[in-house]
C-alpha cells in the first residue's frame, strides 16, 4: 500500500481518538458546574447565574464533537476500507462491488424471511463478489426497533437491537422448486431473547417443535427445519451438509428458497473494523490479517453450501 495511504490512515485514526477524547470530556463537562454549586452552596456562597450558561456550553461542545467523530470515523471507514479491506477481498475472490459505508438496501431487507421486523436500522461493507464460481452479496447489519415516548413523560420510549450480525445472499445455479427454511434453536445463553425471522412467527416455532426431522439427532436437536416438501429438505440437507452446518458458529437462519440461498447470523459481530486497541505503529498487517480472517469466516458459510450440496455446482 502507498505510504501516503498509510500515513492519511494513521492521521485519521489519531484524529477520532482526540475527538473522542473532546466528546468524553465535553460530557463530563456538562455536570461539573453543578457539582460545583452543590459544593459551594454547602459552605455558604453563592454563585453567578451565569455559571448556568457553562453547561450549555459543554453541551454544545458535546454534539459538536459527536458529528465531528462520526464524519471522521466514515471517512476513515471509506479510506481503510477502500485501500485496505479491498486489497484483502481481492486475495480471495472477484470484487464486483464493495462498498465500506453502504449495505444492502432496506426494502429488500424489510421484506428478508429470516429478518426480524425493525424501524431503524444501518449496516456496513456491502460486498457483491463470485468466489469458487458462486455469486454472493455480504453486509453487517445492526436492526433495532424504536419507540417514541409517550408526550406527557409518563411513558420512555425504547430501542431494542433486534439483530447485529452479517447476511449472506449467494445465487444457485440450480432453482429449488418450494422452500428450505432452518432455524437454529435458542440456547440456554440466549433462552430470555426471540427468535428471529418472519417464517418463525407465522409457523409458531418457538416451541422448538421440528416440523421436519432429518434423522441426524443431534442436527434436530440443534436446528427447527421447516419445508414446503419432505423430500426437497432431504434432497437439500445432505449428510455432508449437516455436519458443515454443525461446524459453524453463530445463531443462524437460512432460508433456501428459488435459486437463492440467504444466511443470517446474529453473532453481534461488526466485521472489517478497526478495532479500538489497534496499534498505530505504521504497520497495517496486523489490520490485513485480522481481515484476512473475518473473510474466512464468510467464505466458509458459502464453502458448507458450495461444497456440501449441488446447488452450486
Amino acid at each position: 500500500m502507498d505510504q501516503n495511504i498509510e500515513s492519511e490512515i494513521l492521521e485519521k485514526r489519531k484524529l477520532c481518538k482526540v475527538l473522542k477524547v473532546f466528546k468524553i470530556v465535553s460530557f463530563i463537562g456538562i455536570f461539573a458546574p453543578f457539582v460545583a454549586f452543590m459544593v459551594v452552596s454547602r459552605n455558604g456562597y453563592e454563585l453567578d447565574s451565569a455559571w448556568l450558561l457553562i453547561p450549555a456550553l459543554f453541551v454544545g461542545g458535546f454534539f459538536l464533537f459527536s458529528y465531528m467523530e462520526t464524519n471522521k470515523l466514515k471517512d476513515l471507514k471509506e479510506l481503510m476500507g477502500q485501500y485496505v479491506v479491498r486489497s484483502v477481498l481481492g486475495e480471495r475472490l472477484q470484487v464486483i462491488e464493495y462498498m465500506p459505508n453502504g449495505y444492502t438496501n432496506e426494502a429488500f431487507l424489510h421484506n428478508c424471511p429470516i429478518l426480524p421486523s425493525f424501524n431503524n436500522m444501518d449496516g456496513s461493507d456491502f460486498i457483491h463478489g463470485i468466489y469458487r464460481g458462486v455469486e454472493f452479496t455480504f453486509s453487517d447489519l445492526t436492526l433495532r426497533t424504536e419507540t417514541k415516548g409517550s408526550p406527557d413523560g409518563e411513558s420512555l420510549g425504547d430501542n431494542v437491537a433486534n439483530f447485529k450480525g452479517q447476511l449472506i445472499m449467494a445465487t444457485s445455479h440450480k432453482n429449488v422448486n418450494g422452500f428450505v427454511h432452518i432455524q437454529e434453536r435458542i440456547s440456554r445463553r440466549m433462552k430470555n431473547e426471540k427468535k428471529s425471522g418472519i417464517l418463525s412467527r407465522v409457523l409458531g416455532s418457538e416451541n422448538s417443535r421440528n416440523s421436519f426431522m432429518t434423522g441426524n439427532a443431534s442436527f434436530d436437536n440443534r436446528f427447527d427445519i421447516y419445508a414446503s416438501d419432505s423430500q426437497l429438505a432431504l434432497r437439500v440437507l445432505t449428510p455432508q451438509l449437516m455436519q458443515g452446518l454443525m461446524g459453524l458458529e453463530g445463531f443462524m437462519e437460512i432460508q433456501i428458497a428459488g435459486n437463492m440461498v440467504a444466511v443470517a447470523i446474529k453473532n453481534d459481530r461488526d466485521l472489517f473494523e478497526l478495532s479500538n486497541n489497534g496499534r498505530d505503529n505504521g504497520d497495517m498487517e496486523e489490520y490485513r490479517q485480522k481481515f484476512r480472517n473475518e473473510l474466512s469466516d464468510i467464505l466458509k458459510v458459502i464453502d458448507v453450501f458450495g461444497m456440501n450440496t449441488d446447488l452450486f455446482q
